[in-house]
């Protein structure tokens, strides 16, 4: 089984970006940003998996609202593909247009193991779960507003663009710490270890049990910037009790 909570930095990835929901949201957001998507943000993301050598956002450039973002995004390689608008199905341009793309490139290039979906849309879980029935690792990312609950449970992780956002803006950390509650992840750490197979699991086996539980866990949303950090934030609950391979072995308190 792959171990996505220690990343492969040699797998292919491809990105695709629904721009205009991703705009929306972080607008809505991260009130008092000057930019609520900085470029640097989709950097972050575009090399956290590996090789993103496919990278697509998708808007009506035209629009000024997000054909502002056109030279950070091309400063980034990623490719602006234009949504045509015409007729009653319009609002779903974007999401078809995407869906095919993902779907084509699933096909020409088998290669591709992680694909990251930038949209919160529930219309997107179709898509996802075919993904996955190929056996794709599956990344969700969307602002806390417009991530559909049903998206979420689909994917193999979900991450919050406000996270990714403070990763690269100190400014914005404060609000992402004030919205996520600590107890909850510690709550989501016991059950993983109490369903455990052995009496002192690996850390790599705790994080992926967690994100089996709850593809939204992200130890960046508490300020972490490891899981090993995020497990010292927890040592009342959990310690280690030695290594396994590179890895540490965990035991309950």
């Amino acid at each position: 089984m792959r171990r996505h909570s220690e990343r492969n930095l040699g797998e292919q990835v491809a990105v695709f970006v629904d721009f205009e929901n991703l705009v929306l949201g972080a607008e809505s957001e991260i009130s008092g940003r000057t930019n609520p998507v900085p470029y640097k943000a989709l950097t972050h993301l575009c090399r956290d998996y590996g090789n993103a050598s496919i990278r697509r956002a998708y808007a009506d450039w035209a629009n000024p609202r997000f054909g502002r973002y056109q030279q950070d995004l091309g400063m980034n390689g990623v490719d602006l593909v234009q949504v045509a608008r015409f007729g009653t199905n319009s609002k779903n341009a974007a999401d078809v247009r995407m869906a095919v793309d993902a779907m084509e490139t699933l096909i020409a290039h088998p290669d591709v193991t992680v694909f990251v979906l930038v949209a919160g849309d529930g219309d997107y879980t179709p898509l996802v779960q075919r993904l996955r029935e190929y056996g794709k690792w599956v990344v969700g990312v969307g602002t806390d507003a417009s991530a559909s609950r049903r998206l979420v449970s689909v994917c193999s992780e979900y991450k919050y663009w406000g996270t990714l956002v403070a990763e690269v803006d100190p400014g914005a950390r404060a609000a992402r710490d004030a919205a996520f509650d600590i107890e909850a992840a510690e709550s989501l750490l016991v059950s993983a270890m109490q369903q455990a197979t052995t009496a002192t699991p690996t850390a790599a086996s705790v994080k992926n049990r967690m994100l089996a539980l709850d593809p939204s866990f992200d130890e960046r949303n508490y300020g972490c910037p490891s899981f090993r950090d995020f497990l010292t934030r927890l040592s009342h609950r959990v310690r280690t009790t030695g290594a396994s391979g590179g890895d540490i072995t965990l035991e309950l308190i």
